[in-house]
């Protein structure tokens, strides 16, 4: 089964899946599973022996950063949980329009469901289809401060929809 996660990464990531000169024998499943026992997996970057900062399985933040393809994982991953959080917490927000949708999804996945949260008089006026207090509410915030000008874009979505 591994392998054919390892290959499907391999396509995605637009890698031959063809072993280099010498290595056709080798079982790719085999070396994961040892690698994987040998560097450990670590969810959370943390430093090295070395003074590296590393994550996952033993890969090497400060030398090597991450792919583009590994930023865009990463992204889709974070959209797809704040969208599961607003489903959770407001359900109704598939009703919205999309620019409506996009304004909450941005706002989940920049400062979290909790601080989102907390914006409880733009919840009021968004559950009373105040569109344009909701901006206002938006642009009333220590977010905006914080964000600057994605605020007032998006608070523009808002008020169009």
């Amino acid at each position: 089964m591994l392998r054919l996660y390892w290959g499907i990464y391999l396509i995605y990531q637009g890698i031959s899946q063809s072993p280099p000169a010498g290595c056709y024998m080798m079982d790719d499943e085999r070396l994961t599973e040892i690698i994987r026992e040998h560097e450990g997996v670590r969810l959370f970057p943390y430093v090295d022996t070395l003074g590296k900062l590393t994550i996952g399985v033993g890969h090497n933040l400060t030398d090597n950063g991450i792919s583009s393809i590994t930023v865009d994982a990463i992204l889709a991953e974070d959209i797809s949980i704040s969208k599961r959080e607003l489903d959770k917490e407001y359900p109704e927000w598939c009703d919205l329009t999309e620019d409506r949708q996009i304004v909450l999804v941005s706002m989940v996945f920049n400062m979290g469901m909790p601080t989102y949260k907390k914006f409880v008089k733009f919840w009021a006026a968004l559950r009373a289809e105040e569109y344009d207090v909701a901006a206002d509410e938006m642009l009333d915030s220590r977010w905006r401060k914080q964000v600057k000008n994605r605020a007032v874009e998006l608070a523009g979505m808002m008020r169009k929809g």
